[in-house]
């Protein structure tokens, strides 16, 4: 029942305008996840075939960050196709934080619902571009993939395989299990994602093992993960 009014309170507050009135239906909404990680959370290697000695990827740990963007849409349509049920992830290498003035340079990877015909994929990627702008400017690659997502209780698993995999933990704000994920500050961090309504969440893993960016990493805890709602 929580995470059904959550979902209908972010969803609201997309749709309302700062005059309370109701802004016209968003033409594509559905959820949103970001989970984010730097070197002192995560365990770096070398990709195969990148070039890069032992001492390269022992110098990325003092700068290196990787985020992974995540948007399921769960109604709507983007450039005249039809995306209901679609899902689109954007994993991102940065050498210092995204999100900062100090993000530095950025290569990321994405990775289209295999269900997408070839007009579709092409509608959730310039969706992607237009949500995430300054992450998708330097793609190493786009790759169709089966990219599965559940939903159970709290937990939610992000995952594409060989690939990727992704776990966190929503929670309720109340006593110690909100003081355990949110700290002192209840308030969520500002999401890489434009047009987002989101919350803080427990990233309990991150992992990307594929071989198009620069470092594979896997991570057991994140930095920053949100879950929430996007709708434009």
């Amino acid at each position: 029942m929580y995470r059904k009014n959550i979902a209908f309170l972010l969803l609201s507050a997309l749709l309302t305008t700062c005059g309370g009135r109701l802004a016209a239906e968003p033409v594509v909404y559905g959820s949103y996840l970001e989970i984010r990680s730097d070197s002192a959370t995560a365990n770096l290697r070398k990709s195969p075939g990148r070039g890069l000695s032992a001492k390269s990827v022992a110098n990325r740990t003092s700068s290196a960050h990787r985020a992974i963007l995540f948007w399921k849409i769960e109604k709507g349509s983007w450039n005249g196709e039809a995306l209901d049920s679609l899902k689109i992830v954007t994993v991102i290498e940065s050498e210092g934080v995204p999100g900062s003035r100090l993000e530095g340079k950025m290569r990321a990877v994405v990775y289209i619902d295999e269900k997408a015909s070839d007009e579709k994929a092409r509608a959730l990627l310039d969706l992607a571009r237009e949500l995430a702008p300054r992450y998708l400017k330097n793609l190493a690659r786009i790759r169709k993939a089966p990219i599965q997502f559940s939903e159970k209780d709290h937990a939610l698993k992000l995952s594409i395989r060989n690939h990727l995999e992704v776990k966190v933990e929503t929670h309720e704000h109340a006593s110690t299990v909100c003081e355990s994920i949110c700290g002192k500050d209840p308030q969520p961090g500002r999401p890489l994602s434009l047009h987002v309504k989101s919350e803080k969440a427990l990233g309990q893993k991150s992992l990307y093992r594929a071989d198009d960016l620069q470092v594979r990493w896997s991570s057991e805890k994140s930095q920053s993960c949100l879950f929430g709602q996007f709708g434009l």
